[in-house]
């Protein structure tokens, strides 16, 4: 199950197996469910992974 993070008033959704953040939650339910069925990541899936500005341990 994805997480729903909010950074500055907006919503980002962050796969929990690899972690990376995306701007919708189908993204990154997509992303989660290929790491965990290949134990890897898709990078046609990760191309869409959003960089997060603030530090991450802050928002975990």
């Amino acid at each position: 199950m994805v997480k729903e993070k909010e950074i500055n008033g907006k919503k980002y959704y962050q796969c929990e197996a690899c972690l990376f953040f995306y701007e919708t939650e189908k993204l990154a339910q997509d992303c989660e469910d290929f790491c965990n069925k290949h134990h890897a990541c898709s990078t046609e899936i990760t191309k869409h992974a959003i960089k997060i500005k603030e530090d991450i341990a802050k928002i975990k």
